[in-house]
């Protein structure tokens, strides 16, 4: 594709710990932008990313890695979710990438391949590498080079546009075309120089519009080759491979037994002379080589030690050494005794480690009576050690001579007996038994021998091959492979395998001559075939490829890969940037294999859903040149009939992807054209009667194949008619054309081609258009094939009906039939014999057209900021689009709806379009068009009538409900498997432009923020709404503006959900500390600042008993049974006027008091009202002076489990400790709040946690209230300076707000810290854990206050000054060892006896710790205290100097979190976990705090 075409395009590649990258294959194109991003196992790591892509577009180094800087979304360069780096691609190649930690072990690896920009033609016309068509021709064959040109026309009379070439240099004297044996000279044959190549190609690529392609053979070369004997060092031989030498013994066994066998001298043993041609032949030649041959040999000696030799060595060490000491055997044992393989390969010169036998064997033996009888015994001993090796290394080289005799039989067998092969018969010296492994002269076994260990040896050099089932990454010619022992290797007898080393520096002359080669054929052609590429070393390979980009830096590169493994092909292909693999059509052993290749090597599925320009780089297949035949491979007429050429080249050229074939194919070659044995010359053109081969027919098909890749037809369909009937449909997916082709194949050689039988009919959506061609092969008349002595020549008794762009009326192998769809058009094939093909083009019906249309111009006009539906957008506020994108079941339900039902995966999780986006995100990269989603889309339009239809419903929506009925308007008269593909992408394009309207009304904080933040602040949207069932309390009619705006007879004033579903609607909704803890996060921070003023004041309208309510219930409901909410609020206040443009005005606006006194009835709005500053200071008041109180109401009717002393509530402050306190062991006011239920476990009325006494984070938000209302007093912003409280004997005790605030600093460390040896400690015997500090103090059950639980980091987020640093440090790493989970937090110390780290509140058990849910906060983990636990972490990392680990530390904590919003389908963080993070079927999916608090820690992280 040309690089102008996905300009603008980016591709985001996520980097994961300890990813080895280097077998999965990220494709890109020139053009794009490669954007890297860490991904979640990778934040909090200071990570280092290097590439050795040439970023300022220099000449590429493979071993130059450039640091590539981080980049980051807004201002904040401490979120890591906000860090990518980006390259824009302009080079192609493969390239690696590398990341490292300096802190941690966490690095990884990976490669990205670049395809080239090929050119051709007068015009420099880009050829998509999909449309690629390549006719392979055999160099050696074209002939002289003046001929050259009219036998290369065959090609484009053919419609390629690639000519591969067999390798063009001088060939060995096999005459293999790839046996070289000068890779710097022209094959003889052309009489021609390299200018006179140049010029052919040339003219091919600029006036043909063809490119070129040139093997290169690196791996070995022709044992004719000059060079080969000069450069020794350049060849696996005998000299500098001593390792071979057994193995090559062996093979001149095989050798001369087959020249023996040649003189006849195996007559008698019932062989013939000079021939092998019978199994009865192989048995004795079997047992020839085991009962004459290896007898001579004794190959086994070569792995053996001389026994006497060694004792005698043994002996003389025992003489000079000292006496032998007391201990025996030294701690050693027998088997430590192991035999050394002699490096020389010299029979009988294996070795021990004498000394070593020493320590072992020269020991005293009692009854030895003289030195001389020890020795005796030491020595005896040892020798029955040594028979021991030596029986070990004898069985084992039998055991490898016998699977290498047994590998010569199987491999002659084919050869010579099989049914399938080409029984060969002659047996001697120029045909030997079997394919020699090594190059040698006629010198006798023995002289061999003797040769083998001087410099005669370097002329005894290792053939090259491949070996079945070896792992290509491993040298098969290296010290330690027994291949050529165990006659593994298939080997190619005229070639002498290279030994390159693993450096240019081992074999310099060798690299600097192949590089030369390699850089000579890249100057030429176009591009480079990898011959054997699976057994070429891969680091030549590399080397080799990459100077061949110097030269040509548009290179393409194709190789043939037998791995057996798509993750060794992918290494392969990353390492070398290979473009495309080469597959052929010929291994499929029937149709539906043929059908399924075609599938597999390239497209999407029809109807795929439409990518967007940003998306994820996920890992590809190889890229595939897809063969009807290759040039090393007999012939389709040979494997499956002649009627089958035409089917099977139309398959191949119907997939998405290169396509290719042989010279020959067309020609109606009936045989394999060998690459060594075949030496006539191609035809020219002008020789070839036309009318007799198939090139006509292959000149359609691949106009055709070249056409579906040039316009667009990228997605793919297999039909799998019948047994041998394969329809293939490509599709275009923005005109909705189709070409379907349909081919009966022909696989059998017994085939009929005049079988007529009944096929079902093609049944296609659409309209007919034209049969775009019908061929088949039909035989004129009967002859026998005779081949040309001179040129290369095919069948001349066939000929082939063909037809183009016809009308179906014209058709000859098809009528139209009768559809009882109107929509579909039916075909039947009448004449549809084997062999045939016909190929139709489909469009869609003008009504279809016209809507897809429609459609498609929605979709293009959709961004731009004046279109219709930006302006529609423009006018949704975020409440708005609460009910736009989220809203779940019992929040749509209280407008009498529900959430859309989709059969397989249940309701929806919301009624809003984030319902389907969950869905459509998950499968829209894979293309998963077999999901539920796309099933339903496809068989109705009930879902795009219930989006439309809840929008219309609402006033505020109707418009965008309008424009959504208008365009699922257009969409519903669209072929069916298109609405899947059109509702993806209208609904998620819609939904970024709403979600970029939601953070538009958002604060710079939110819309600079990065991904994850936004994703976080989005949970504002999603919780924040008006619900009927659930409002905020009348806000006073005497309100500054801005008012809420009132919409009907409800104000659109709204509630904060506590989390959904369970906590959305009714009086279960809007909880007082949890809206509080939540609302900075989501609504102060988010810039929501008029939201967070309306509850704020809505609560405050409740205060009763100086508390604000826990369940607020609309205000008339209230419960007042907490004592922490108020001073979440009052942290709130503090917040907001802190934070909020003109914040302080708060304070003045209006309290329309529900309760004006503790005893008051309701009042009604209006009728009672101070500012916001007074219903502070009252709730300050209340406290100072202390209240004792029952609830109202108090019985089953508001709490049908509380025992009667739960309801009786008290508050009041500890004058001597500033401390606030309250409640008792019979209730539980903090946000630990469960109450057991459970009679049958005896836990009913019984709290889990009271928390009673001066909870910790109680404290510190007082005092952190306190703080802040002393500096607005100071400040002249809040009018009260002092609390005063009246004893009962009349007097009064006053405080100022700073004295009050500085009483809790100057006592927190004192009675909160723990430690050891503590006089102010009341139960030092209860203390169990230290450096930590008390969850509660004076509580009435004093155990507790001791409970290691996650609340006293609350304290420090709040009021860090409360601290002292190291103390605090030291508390927050306990924490973080004791009880921070993955997602969540700990509520109670696992080592605590009443930790349990399930929730369930179904459990009916009578176990009293878990019944009902007893223990819902005695360890499950939730994850709101996370938020402040990481704030408190980065507070005093900072005070003790370590800020960088600490901000690596809380990024590597939120990755969980990072991952949960990602990819949970509610888009939201859950309100706990079970122990270590496991899932709890109890919690809400998604919790305000949970979400809330996570933003604050960011906000924090940003402020660094």
């Amino acid at each position: 594709m040309d690089a102008k075409d996905v300009s603008g395009e980016l591709r985001v590649l996520s980097l994961h710990a300890h990813e080895d990258g280097t077998s999965h294959l990220y494709r890109l194109q020139q053009g794009v932008t490669l954007e890297f991003r860490l991904g979640p196992s990778l934040l909090g790591c200071d990570i280092d990313l290097f590439t050795n892509y040439p970023l300022d577009g220099g000449s590429y180094d493979r071993e130059n890695f450039r640091p590539l800087t981080w980049a980051y979304e807004g201002s904040n360069t401490k979120d890591d979710t906000a860090a990518y780096v980006r390259i824009d691609i302009q080079a192609s190649g493969s390239y690696k990438y590398y990341f490292t930690c300096s802190s941690e072990d966490v690095g990884g690896q990976g490669f990205f391949l670049v395809d080239p920009i090929l050119k051709a033609g007068p015009n420099d016309e880009v050829l998509n590498i999909d449309c690629l068509q390549c006719q392979t021709v055999l160099a050696k064959n074209l002939g002289h080079i003046k001929t050259w040109e009219s036998k290369l026309e065959v090609a484009k009379a053919s419609g390629f546009n690639v000519i591969h070439f067999t390798p063009v240099q001088t060939l060995g004297g096999s005459n293999s075309g790839y046996s070289l044996e000068d890779q710097h000279g022209l094959n003889v044959t052309f009489e021609a120089n390299w200018s006179d190549v140049e010029n052919v190609v040339s003219k091919m690529r600029k006036e043909w519009g063809i490119l070129s392609i040139c093997d290169i053979v690196l791996n070995h070369t022709a044992n004719e080759t000059k060079w080969i004997y000069e450069k020794s060092e350049a060849s696996y031989n005998c000299l500098n491979s001593p390792h071979l030498r057994p193995a090559f013994l062996f093979d001149r066994v095989l050798y001369h037994l087959s020249k023996d066998i040649e003189s006849g001298l195996w007559t008698s043993k019932g062989i013939p002379k000079a021939e092998v041609s019978t199994q009865a032949h192989l048995d004795s030649a079997r047992a020839l080589i085991y009962d004459e041959y290896f007898p001579k040999v004794k190959i086994y000696e070569f792995f053996m030690l001389d026994v006497a030799t060694v004792l005698d060595e043994f002996e003389k060490k025992i003489l000079n050494s000292d006496p032998p000491s007391d201990q025996a055997n030294h701690g050693h044992s027998l088997e430590d005794i192991v035999l050394i393989q002699d490096p020389e390969f010299r029979r009988l010169k294996c070795s021990i480690d004498l000394d070593l036998a020493l320590k072992i064997f020269n020991v005293k033996h009692n009854h030895c009576h003289t030195e001389e009888d020890r020795i005796l015994h030491c020595c005896s001993e040892l020798k029955k050690r040594l028979d021991e090796l030596n029986h070990e290394a004898y069985n084992k080289a039998w055991e490898h001579l016998n699977s290498g005799v047994d590998n010569v039989f199987k491999g002659a067998h084919y050869h010579r007996v099989a049914q399938d092969g080409p029984k060969e018969i002659d047996c001697g010296a120029r045909n030997p038994l079997v394919c020699q492994y090594f190059t040698a002269g006629e010198e006798t076994l023995e002289e061999e021998e003797t040769m083998m260990y001087d410099n005669r040896g370097a002329k005894f050099m290792a053939h090259n091959g491949w070996v079945m089932g070896h792992d290509p990454l491993i040298n098969f010619a290296l010290p330690g492979s027994l291949v050529y022992l165990r006659r593994e290797l298939v080997a190619w007898g005229d070639s002498v395998k290279l030994r390159f080393g693993e450096k240019p520096e081992d074999c310099p002359w060798l690299w600097n001559y192949m590089r030369e080669y390699t850089e000579q054929t890249a100057r030429v052609f176009d591009g480079i075939r990898l011959d054997n590429c699976h057994s070429t070393p891969i680091h030549v390979a590399e080397y080799m490829l990459d100077a061949a980009r110097r030269v040509r830096p548009n290179l393409y590169v194709i190789a043939e890969l037998f791995t057996s493994s798509e993750g060794k092909d992918n290494l392969f292909i990353n390492r070398l940037g290979i473009n495309s693999l080469i597959r052929e059509a010929l291994s499929a052993w029937n149709s539906h294999e043929q059908g399924r290749l075609v599938h597999r090597f390239g497209g999407e599925p029809v109807g795929a859903f439409l990518q967007p320009g940003q998306r994820p780089l996920v890992p590809s297949m190889a890229h595939a040149i897809f063969f009807d035949m290759t040039h090393d491979n007999p012939s389709p007429v040979e494997k499956r009939s002649i009627y089958d050429l035409i089917p099977n080249s139309a398959l191949v050229n119907m997939a998405c992807c290169a396509s290719g074939s042989n010279r020959g194919y067309d020609e109606l070659v009936p045989h394999h054209i060998h690459v060594v044995s075949e030496s006539r010359t191609y035809q020219k053109l002008e020789e070839i009667d036309i009318e007799k081969t198939i090139i006509p027919v292959k000149k359609a098909l691949n106009d055709l194949h070249k056409y579906l890749g040039v316009k667009g037809f990228k997605e793919v369909y297999v039909d799998q008619m019948d047994e041998d009937i394969v329809a293939i449909t490509r599709h275009n997916p923005q005109t909705h054309e189709s070409i379907v082709l349909v081919a009966h194949t022909a696989f059998s050689s017994g085939v009929d081609p005049n079988h007529v039988r009944i096929i079902k009919p093609v049944t296609v959506e659409g309209q007919l258009m034209e049969v775009v061609l019908e061929a088949k092969l039909m035989q004129a008349h009967d002859a026998k094939f005779e081949k040309d002595p001179q040129v290369i020549n095919g069948v001349s008794n066939f000929q082939p009906d063909l037809r183009q762009n016809i009308s179906i009326d014209q058709s000859h192998y098809c009528r139209l039939g009768h559809s009882s769809n109107p929509l579909a058009t039916s075909i039947d094939l009448h004449h549809f014999t084997p062999g045939s093909v016909v190929a139709f083009r489909f469009q869609p019906h003008n009504e279809q057209l016209e809507a897809s249309k429609k459609v498609q111009v929605q979709l293009g006009t959709i961004l731009d900021d004046n279109s219709e539906f930006s302006k529609i957008v423009e006018e949704l506020s975020l409440l708005d689009l609460n009910y736009v994108l989220y809203r779940c079941v019992q929040e749509e339900s209280e407008d009498g709806g529900g959430t859309y039902h989709l059969d397989g995966y249940g309701s929806l999780k919301y009624a809003g379009l984030q319902g389907v986006m969950s869905i459509l995100s998950e499968i829209r990269h894979q293309n998963d068009l077999g999901n539920w989603l796309p099933g339903n889309l496809r068989n109705g339009n009930w879902l795009m009538d219930y989006i439309s239809g809840r929008l219309i419903k609402m006033e505020s929506t109707n418009r965008l409900g309008k424009w959504f009925s208008d365009v699922f308007g257009d969409m519903r008269k669209i072929q069916r498997y298109l609405i899947p593909r059109y509702f993806d992408a209208v609904v998620s394009t819609a939904y970024i432009i709403l979600l970029r309207r939601a953070w538009s009304q958002m604060s710079s904080f939110v819309t600079n923020g990065s991904n994850f933040l936004r994703a976080l602040a989005l949970g504002s949207v999603s919780h924040t709404a008006v619900v009927k069932s659930a409002p905020l309390p009348a806000l006073s009619p005497n309100l500054a503006d801005p008012k809420p705006f009132v919409v009907g007879d409800l104000a659109m004033a709204p509630t904060m959900a506590a989390g959904l579903p369970h906590f959305s609607t009714g009086y279960m909704r809007s909880w007082g500390r949890d809206t509080f803890i939540a609302l900075r996060g989501f609504l102060i921070l988010t810039g929501r600042y008029q939201e967070a003023r309306y509850i704020i004041l809505g609560y405050g309208a409740c205060l009763r008993h100086g508390l604000i309510p826990n369940l607020l219930d609309g205000g008339k409901n209230a419960r007042f049974n907490c004592r922490d909410a108020v001073w979440w609020w009052l942290y709130c206040i503090i917040s907001y006027v802190n934070e909020a443009p003109e914040g302080h005005q708060i304070l003045k606006d209006k309290v329309s008091r529900l309760f004006p006194t503790d005893e008051a009835e309701l009042s009604p709005p209006g009728a009672y009202e101070q500012n916001l500053e007074e219903v502070i200071h009252e709730a300050l008041l209340r406290h100072f002076q202390g209240l004792k109180f029952k609830e109202r109401n108090a019985g089953t009717r508001i709490d049908e489990h509380m025992l009667d002393m739960g309801f009786n509530n008290e508050i009041g402050v500890d004058l001597s400790t500033g401390f606030v306190f309250g409640g008792n062991v019979h209730n539980c006011g903090t946000w630990m709040d469960k109450m057991g239920s459970s009679t049958k476990a005896g836990i009913k009325g019984k709290p889990a946690t009271p928390r009673d006494g001066s909870a910790v984070e109680i404290v510190g938000l007082c005092y952190a209230s306190l703080v802040g209302l002393a500096k607005l007093n100071e400040q002249g912003r809040y009018p009260f300076h002092n609390v005063e409280k009246q004893n009962h004997d009349g007097s009064k005790i006053t405080m100022t707000l700073a004295e009050w605030a500085q009483k809790i600093q100057d006592n927190f460390e004192t009675f909160y810290h723990v430690h050891r040896d503590d006089p102010n400690d009341k139960h030092p015997e209860m203390v169990n854990k230290t450096d930590i500090y008390k969850d509660t103090l004076n509580s009435g059950l004093p155990w507790t206050d001791y409970q290691l639980r996650c609340n006293f980091s609350i304290t420090m987020a709040v009021a860090p000054e409360l601290f002292n640093p190291e103390r605090a440090w030291q508390a927050l790493l306990v924490v973080k060892s004791k009880l921070l989970g993955p997602l969540g937090i700990k509520t109670l110390d696992p080592d605590d006896w009443c930790y349990r780290g399930d929730y369930d509140n179904s459990d009916d058990s009578s176990d009293c710790t878990v019944a009902h849910g007893f223990n819902y906060h005695q360890g499950p983990e939730w994850v709101w205290p996370v938020g402040f636990f990481l704030r408190a972490y980065l507070i005093f990392a900072k005070k003790v100097h370590k800020l960088d680990e600490g901000r690596n530390f809380v990024m590597s904590v939120l990755s969980a979190h990072y991952i949960e919003v990602q990819n949970s389908h509610w888009r939201g963080i859950p309100e706990l976990t079970n122990h270590d993070g496991s899932f709890c079927p109890g919690s809400n999916p998604i919790q305000a705090w949970s979400m809330s608090c996570l933003l604050e820690v960011l906000y924090d992280l940003e402020k660094l």
